[in-house]
């Protein structure tokens, strides 16, 4: 009789994490060795950079615009010169003085959009995977369902309809027509986190500390703010960096059927909207300037998503590789569709 092998295997080593209670510290130790390792790589570098160049085009733009955006000129449809740096529109406005203030204004919206969706849908979520199973899972996810089963571009508009064009005030706080349509982008982009969210604390409430918690008496609002939402963090950050240039795509694309920002107000979908029929007219300038920082945008923040995930989420990154080296390991192995016959024709 063989002999039965009574070796505990080794469990993998797991690359330690900071827990949620650590002191601050330890903290800001992880977001310093997080930024270094971004800044060594070409890539992460990249998007840093430009992540910095919109968030100060967006601050300070607006204070550098040579002429005032709505102010109308003597020279409409003038092409890019030393005093009209992008040209001017049909109306004579400065095209560079729009687009800064455009700027500030489109990625507000996708700030904002980002945000609210962020806080929205984690909540939703973390409440859905802390019941899961009862009817509280089920009626948020198929409320979540419901708003994924609309296209974005259909969804959108419907909801800036509703809730209209108009000046609100929430007490002291004025709300305006932006603020709206992010508000409006931020309920689409809602069931992303929520998913995200839920499935991150189902996955957390299997392991040793919850339990330990839990077998304790914890109460469940401290566990979700206190233990589970630093460790399901890093994929809501990562999501953030899609949602924000998901945001922007589709706050330029509501502006541009006209549900968006209104005129006299300028973002960079209006600008998109103003020149779409002097296109063939050869005014190549108000076309291109809008399209290019809507392009590098999005460009930015896929990068810098794309980066964050490698480094905060080590399961994505790993499974990425065994999905790149499964082919390479089908075509170092034997033949899939051998036949015993082909074989030995073979031989």
């Amino acid at each position: 009789m063989s002999a039965v092998s009574t070796s505990i295997p080794t469990p993998p080593a797991v690359e330690p994490k900071a827990p949620a209670n650590a002191p601050a510290s330890v903290h800001r130790a992880d977001e310093v060795g997080l930024l270094r390792r971004l800044a060594s790589n070409k890539l992460s570098l990249i998007s840093l950079i430009g992540v910095v160049f919109f968030l100060l085009l967006a601050l300070v733009g607006p204070f550098f615009s040579p002429h005032d955006p709505a102010a109308l000129g003597d020279d409409p449809m003038a092409a890019p010169s030393g005093e009209y740096w992008m040209g001017t529109d049909s109306v004579g406005r400065d095209v560079f003085s729009r687009f800064l203030h455009g700027s500030r204004v489109s990625i507000l919206v996708g700030f904002l959009a980002v945000v609210f969706a962020l806080v929205v849908g984690t909540a939703l979520g973390m409440l859905a995977g802390m019941r899961s199973g009862k009817w509280r899972d089920s009626v948020i996810m198929r409320l979540m369902d419901v708003i994924l089963a609309f296209p974005l571009l259909v969804l959108v508009p419907v909801i800036t309809g509703i809730i209209g064009q108009r000046d609100l005030s929430l007490g002291p706080i004025p709300i305006g027509p932006e603020t709206l349509v992010a508000i409006a982008i931020g309920i689409v982009l809602v069931p992303v986190f929520a998913r995200i969210a839920r499935a991150s604390v189902l996955a957390e409430m299997r392991e040793d500390y919850v339990m330990a918690v839990r077998s304790f008496g914890g109460r469940s609002r401290d566990i979700l703010l206190r233990n589970l939402l630093p460790n399901i963090a890093a994929p809501l950050v990562v999501q953030a960096a899609f949602g924000l240039a998901m945001a922007i795509t589709v706050e330029a694309a509501v502006s541009f059927l006209g549900l968006g920002v209104q005129p006299p107000g300028a973002s960079w979908g209006t600008l998109l909207a103003d020149a779409r029929q002097y296109v063939t007219l050869g005014a190549w300038w108000l076309v291109v300037f809008p399209s290019i920082a809507i392009a590098l945008f999005v460009l930015v923040f896929n990068l810098l998503g794309d980066q964050l995930r490698d480094e905060l989420d080590p399961r994505a990154k790993t499974a990425m590789k065994k999905k790149s080296a499964s082919p390479r390991r089908a075509r170092r192995g034997t033949d899939p569709v051998a036949t015993p016959d082909r074989v030995e024709g073979e031989r």
